[in-house]
C-alpha cells in the first residue's frame, strides 16, 4: 500500500535549500541571515535622511589624503615614534603630535613603487578617491566592506577591487573561516583564500547558530524601527498634504448679520481671493480689501502634527546611529553651535573611523609589500587639512614657549623653514627665580 506514496510539495524554501546544496554540495558555507542589500535600496538609496548622514561622514573622510611612507635615514626609533604617537590621535594635541612625528621620522615613499601606485588607481576603472568613497557608502550603510586583491606570486596586490556586502559568503573549515565566496552579478560563484578579501566591519555581538559574529552590524539594524518610521511618517505627511482641503475661512468680522456676505459675494470674494491672493505671481503683493472681512487659517490636525513630530524624532534618531550631531543638518544654526558641532563630528566619528581603516589597510595591504621589498613602508591619513584639527592661535603660541618654530608650523598644518633659528627653543628674556626676591627677614 505504501510503495507509491504520493510526495509531498516542496516549499520555496526548501527547493531553494535543495538548489544550494546542489550548486555548492557539501562543503559548509554560511549565509547571510538577514538581507543587507535592503540597507542599500529601502535605507541609502531611498531615504533621504540616510543618504545625506552617509554622504555627510563620507565626504568629511575624504578631506584627508593617504600617503606612503617610508622610514628616514639616520633617525633612531622612528617606527616606534610614529606608532605611539598614532595610538594618540584622539584629541587636537594628539593629532598635532602625530604630525610632527611624521614630519620627523619619515619620508615619502617614491611615487613609482606599487604601492604608491595602487593609491592612485587601485584598477584600471576607478581612481582611489572613487574607490575609497564608495567602500566607506558601503561599511556605514551595510556595517563592513569587502575588497579583493588580483595577487602576483609575492602575495603583493596588483590590483583591488570592490565586492558588495550582500554578495559575499564566508566559507568554513573545520569550523573555522577559511576563505570568502562572491556570487558574481548573472549568476556563478567564485572563491577566494581568506588573506586575498580584505573584510573591514563594525563589531556584532550577536553570537547565534548562523554566525552572525562573523559580519558586520550595520547600524540600521538597530535603527530599522526609525528609518521605517521616517519612510512611513513621510508618506503619511505627504498624503496629509495632498487630502488636506481648505487652507483657511475668509469671514465677516463684525456681528451684524446685516454686513454679512450674500451667496453671490461670497462666488466673487472667492474668485477675487483665486486671482488677487493665490499663486506665486501675487507674492509679496498687498491686497485692499474694501469689506470687512477677516481670515481664520484652519490648524493642522492632531495626526498631522503627530506625523511632523515622528519626522523630527526620526531624524535626530538616524543621526544618533552613527554619532553625527543633527545640528549639523540644521537649516537655521548658529555659528557657535555649527562650529562645536563639527569639531564634535570630526572627532568623534570621522577621526576614529580613519584611525581604524587606516590600521587595517596597513595591516593587509603594505605588510607584504615590505616584506618582499624589505623596506618599512606605511600608509598614514594627512589629517592637517581639517580645520577642526588645528590649534588655535593661543594654543600655538603657548607650544613656542617649549618647542621650536618648525615644530609649531608642523603641527599647524604648514611646511618647515630652513632657517637654522626655525628649528631652536626661544626662551623670554629677563625672567628670574622666584627666590631671587625673597626678602630676607631683618630686624627693626
Amino acid at each position: 500500500m505504501g510503495l507509491f506514496r504520493k510526495k509531498s510539495k516542496l516549499t520555496k524554501s526548501q527547493a531553494i535549500d535543495l538548489l544550494v546544496s546542489y550548486l555548492v554540495g557539501n562543503s559548509p558555507v554560511v549565509f547571510y541571515n538577514y538581507d543587507s542589500e535592503d540597507f542599500i535600496k529601502k535605507g541609502y538609496s531611498s531615504n533621504a535622511e540616510i543618504y545625506s548622514i552617509v554622504k555627510k561622514i563620507t565626504d568629511k573622510c575624504n578631506v584627508s589624503t593617504p600617503y606612503v611612507y617610508i622610514d628616514r635615514e639616520g633617525v633612531k626609533s622612528n617606527r616606534s615614534m610614529v606608532a605611539a604617537t598614532r595610538k594618540q590621535r584622539n584629541s587636537v594635541y594628539g593629532v598635532a603630535r602625530h604630525n610632527m612625528s611624521v614630519r620627523k621620522a619619515l619620508d615619502f615613499a617614491p611615487d613609482d613603487s606599487d604601492i604608491s601606485k595602487l593609491l592612485v588607481n587601485p584598477n584600471e576603472t576607478q581612481t582611489w578617491r572613487e574607490f575609497i568613497t564608495l567602500s566607506r557608502i558601503f561599511y556605514f550603510v551595510q556595517g563592513e566592506m569587502f575588497w579583493w586583491r588580483h595577487a602576483g606570486n609575492d602575495n603583493c596586490a596588483l590590483s583591488l577591487h570592490i565586492a558588495p556586502a550582500q554578495r559575499m559568503q564566508p566559507i568554513l573549515t573545520n569550523n573555522k573561516l577559511s576563505g570568502w565566496r562572491m556570487n558574481k552579478i548573472g549568476g556563478g560563484t567564485r572563491d577566494f583564500d581568506l588573506e586575498d578579501v580584505f573584510h573591514f566591519k563594525m563589531p556584532n555581538p550577536n553570537y547565534d547558530d548562523n554566525l552572525s559574529f562573523l559580519r558586520g552590524m550595520s547600524p540600521l539594524l538597530a535603527g530599522l524601527k526609525y528609518l521605517q518610521l521616517s519612510d512611513k511618517s513621510l508618506e503619511a505627511w505627504i498624503k496629509s498634504m495632498q487630502n488636506e482641503g481648505a487652507k483657511g475661512i475668509v469671514s465677516p468680522n463684525h456681528p451684524n448679520p446685516e454686513l454679512w456676505l450674500t451667496p453671490d459675494q461670497v462666488a466673487k470674494t472667492e474668485d477675487s481671493v483665486r486671482t488677487k491672493i493665490e499663486g506665486v505671481e501675487n507674492r509679496n503683493k498687498i491686497v485692499v480689501s474694501g469689506m470687512p472681512l477677516q481670515y481664520t487659517q484652519i490648524g493642522l490636525s492632531p495626526d498631522a502634527l503627530n506625523i511632523i513630530k515622528g519626522l523630527d524624532q526620526a531624524g535626530v534618531k538616524l543621526c544618533d546611529l552613527w554619532g553625527v550631531p543633527a545640528v549639523l543638518f540644521d537649516p537655521n544654526p548658529t555659528y557657535q553651535n555649527q562650529k562645536e558641532a563639527g569639531k564634535r563630528f570630526v572627532l568623534e566619528v570621522v577621526l576614529p573611523y580613519l584611525n581604524a581603516e587606516e590600521d587595517k589597510i596597513n595591516q593587509w595591504l603594505v605588510a607584504p609589500f615590505a616584506q618582499r621589498d624589505g623596506i618599512k613602508y606605511t600608509i598614514d591619513y594627512d589629517l592637517s587639512a581639517y580645520d577642526e584639527l588645528r590649534l588655535d592661535l593661543e594654543d600655538a603660541e603657548a607650544m613656542l614657549k617649549t618647542h621650536t618654530i618648525n615644530e609649531v608650523r608642523v603641527m599647524l598644518g604648514s611646511d618647515e623653514l630652513e632657517e637654522d633659528y626655525a628649528n631652536q627653543v626661544f626662551i623670554s628674556q629677563g625672567m628670574v627665580p622666584l627666590s631671587d626676591y625673597a626678602i630676607e627677614s631683618t630686624q627693626i
